[in-house]
């Protein structure tokens, strides 16, 4: 599934999501760990249809199988102070009192409470996804602290005017979280996510040398530590490799003379990678969930490398595959 950017409308009794200062919490504190090389939040919208997550956590949570609470924004204060509660003051708090003043016969008022509204199960598809992607012992890696469904709103007329933060679960207060039980995660989905490197630095947690992401993670590429592919013919590259054609169309043959001026071999010219080509790259993830710890694990599949060839729009070039 490649993924697009998807506006969510918040209404005026939610905070918005964008007018808060990025400050440090306790879910990326870990960054300052010295074996983490680059660290960024790359929180995106996706849909976990197929699994049906949301409605499988909204019917948890009114089970008090697992913990919940009100919509929690990350690099806020907020996500320092956690507080679960019941799905009656979630709702309490996405829906209002839901009272109304009525007067019986007499003239005499009186509070009637109405009933919470039914969700829109169907169309309940939207998961604001707080990630955290950083880079250690030369892979990529992922960190989901919590995710945040979105529950779709209605005019009374019945008319769609957009989605609000419902609740936020599956909280995760351990970066380098492993499934104890692989086999038994429940697949969601595969997203591939394209993410801009000049726009990345904003969101941008931890950083050597002002590296983005591909500059942080070349360094290994070069050590072998990451197989690597070339995206025209998926023709695995070694070290001395990786400089020809990525910036040219064809490669450029010089040849190689004897004593005697005969050709006997030619070589290939190439110049180290200009990391400044590199435009934006391409993120695939394939997302699980731990049903019995109530947590999000995302595993990097690969990550594709996009760069400007001469004066043409960018195309992929690389793939990086991480072991």
């Amino acid at each position: 599934m490649t993924k697009k950017l998807t506006l969510i409308f918040l209404f005026a009794s939610q905070i918005s999501f964008a007018q808060n200062k990025p400050q440090p919490t306790q879910f990326d504190k870990f960054v300052n760990k010295p074996g983490i090389e680059w660290a960024a939040y790359a929180s995106d919208t996706v849909n976990f249809t197929s699994a049906g997550l949301n409605n499988l956590l909204l019917k948890r949570i009114s089970k008090s199988e697992i913990k919940a609470s009100k919509p929690v924004e990350s690099r806020t204060a907020g996500a320092d102070k956690i507080i679960y509660c019941p799905l009656d003051s979630i709702d309490q708090a996405f829906y209002g009192d839901h009272i109304d003043i009525m007067m019986d016969s007499t003239g005499t008022q009186y509070f009637m409470k109405r009933e919470v509204p039914e969700k829109d199960s169907s169309n309940f598809k939207r998961t604001e996804v707080t990630q955290i992607l950083y880079i250690e012992k030369g892979k990529l890696k992922s960190y989901i602290p919590f995710i945040t469904p979105t529950l779709p709103v209605y005019m009374s007329t019945g008319k769609y005017i957009g989605e609000r933060f419902y609740f936020t679960s599956c909280f995760n207060y351990t970066y380098n979280s492993k499934p104890r039980n692989k086999s038994k995660l429940i697949f969601l989905t595969q997203t591939k996510k394209m993410i801009s490197l000049a726009t990345t630095q904003n969101d941008q947690l931890k950083e050597m040398y002002g590296q983005n992401l591909v500059e942080a993670i070349w360094p290994h590429v070069l050590k072998n530590k990451i197989d690597v592919f070339a995206i025209k013919d998926n023709w695995k590259l070694k070290r001395e490799e990786l400089d020809i054609s990525i910036a040219v169309n064809e490669p450029i043959l010089v040849p190689i003379y004897d004593s005697a001026g005969n050709v006997i071999s030619y070589v290939v010219t190439s110049k180290p990678v200009d990391m400044n080509r590199f435009t934006d790259v391409q993120l695939v993830q394939d997302w699980y969930y731990d049903h019995k710890r109530n947590k999000i694990y995302s595993n990097i599949k690969e990550l594709i490398l996009l760069l400007k060839k001469d004066d043409k729009e960018m195309a992929p070039v690389l793939r990086l595959v991480f072991r």
